[in-house]
């Protein structure tokens, strides 16, 4: 009785060790394909019912899961790509209306309608600066599946992007100091920084009132730090409901405007391995943004 004991204990061990040894492997099995992007699935070694169905039953879920991922890079690529069409079909019209309404005013015979011309000038500069972000949004869609790394020469981007926006800020009747460090250069990529400087100053020439500095100085051994720093009467807040979202508060107005600019510019930033920071000070409101200098 004793043997025939022992002998079960055995056999029982066995099958206890062959099931053990068999899930350890399944469940190594299920995280390499967790880990990689592979069309493997779940194999077993025994010919035993409960293995087989288990193995079946995982495969047939990650077969869903795969076309469920599959139906949703489509559905993203058709979305991106409706967004792209969109906005540039919006483009094209916006800036002939923008052009013509100008042109009425120039062309008025006298002042009666002169407020309503400005007016709807101004809406329709609010409907592009907007479109402005939502192609910022798309390319920052695309920039993230690849940077297009090269070496950039930070101080001539800054430099070149307030040039373009000269007449703009002069016209606004802002007192600009600037201070940039010249030469310094980072690997990163051309367009999604030009980008940054393009929506900060944008956000100058919408909310700056007064006097604005800009600066490039060296923060440390490491590190550079780009400021834009302006008087403004509207202080931009953290929204309550999204401490990633920001909030411009018109003290002209009843409304309050969706910072959209500085969600941009922080994704941005962030794709860039740079870091954003804001902060408002004695009626300044203050934009950083630090990168490390290129190695070597």
């Amino acid at each position: 009785m004793t043997v025939v004991l022992i002998m079960i204990c055995i056999v029982l061990m066995g099958i206890i060790g062959i099931m053990i040894t068999e899930v350890r492997r399944i469940n190594r099995e299920l995280n390499y394909i967790n880990a990689h992007d592979t069309n493997a699935e779940v194999t077993t070694n025994t010919g035993w019912p409960l293995f087989s169905r288990l193995a079946q039953s995982v495969n047939f879920s990650l077969i869903k899961t795969r076309a469920a991922r599959l139906k949703q890079v489509e559905q993203e690529k058709q979305i991106k790509q409706m967004l792209t069409n969109l906005t540039h079909d919006i483009k094209t019209p916006l800036t002939v209306a923008i052009g013509y309404i100008q042109l009425l005013d120039k062309n008025r015979q006298n002042n009666d309608n002169h407020h309503q011309y400005q007016r709807i000038e101004n809406n329709l500069l609010e409907v592009n600066y907007y479109l402005h972000y939502l192609m910022d949004f798309n390319l920052l869609q695309e920039k993230n599946a690849q940077l297009s790394l090269s070496e950039v020469d930070v101080s001539k981007a800054l430099e070149g992007e307030l040039f373009n926006y000269y007449d703009d800020l002069t016209a606004k009747g802002l007192e600009m100091t600037i201070n940039i460090k010249p030469a310094v250069t980072i690997q990163t990529d051309k367009t999604l920084l030009e980008r940054v400087f393009q929506n900060l100053i944008s956000n100058l020439l919408k909310y700056a009132d007064g006097q604005v500095v800009i600066s490039l100085q060296e923060k440390d051994a490491t590190h550079f730090q780009i400021t834009f720093k302006n008087q403004t009467a509207r202080p931009l807040l953290a929204n309550r409901q999204s401490p990633n979202r920001f909030v411009t508060e018109d003290v002209t107005q009843t409304n309050q405007s969706v910072g959209l600019g500085l969600d941009i510019v922080r994704s941005l930033i962030t794709t860039l391995g740079g870091r954003f920071r804001i902060q408002h000070e004695d009626g300044y409101f203050v934009v950083m943004l630090t990168f490390r200098y290129q190695a070597g």
